[in-house]
């Protein structure tokens, strides 16, 4: 699993999903976008950014999941981390869109299981 921060939280994904980590800098706002939506990176082609988990947004966690390429913005990226299936609990209840797809109990500290699927769902909401 990729580890990482925002908002005060621990988080981790996949690392199938991960394509890379680079700073925020280069985002490029964009005018009226989706509930998350950050802007984009440039490149070929330009990425669109999330901000779903609303960190304090050092850094771009580059995710491939569900046919889509993408940013999410996060604090920091801490690591990686080996994780047993058999280890990661149910997701929280109250989610309104289910972000977290499970939890994770360790060294006395919450980490939450980011679903890549669902982040990628975040690029089509509000969309017509």
């Amino acid at each position: 699993m990729v580890c990482f921060t925002a908002a005060n939280a621990e988080y981790c994904l996949p690392v199938q999903a991960a394509r890379g980590v680079r700073p925020v800098e280069g985002l490029i706002l964009l005018p009226d976008p989706n509930p998350d939506v950050a802007g984009m990176i440039p490149g070929d082609p330009p990425l669109t950014v999330i901000s779903p988990l609303h960190g304090d947004r050092g850094h771009i966690l580059l995710i491939e999941a569900g046919g889509k390429t993408f940013g999410l913005l996060v604090d920091v990226v801490t690591g990686l981390r080996r994780i047993d299936d058999a280890d990661i609990g149910p997701p929280p209840d109250g989610q309104k869109n289910p972000l977290v797809s499970g939890t994770l109990h360790s060294d006395g500290r919450l980490i939450l299981v980011a679903d890549p699927l669902a982040l990628a769902g975040q690029l089509c909401v509000g969309q017509l």
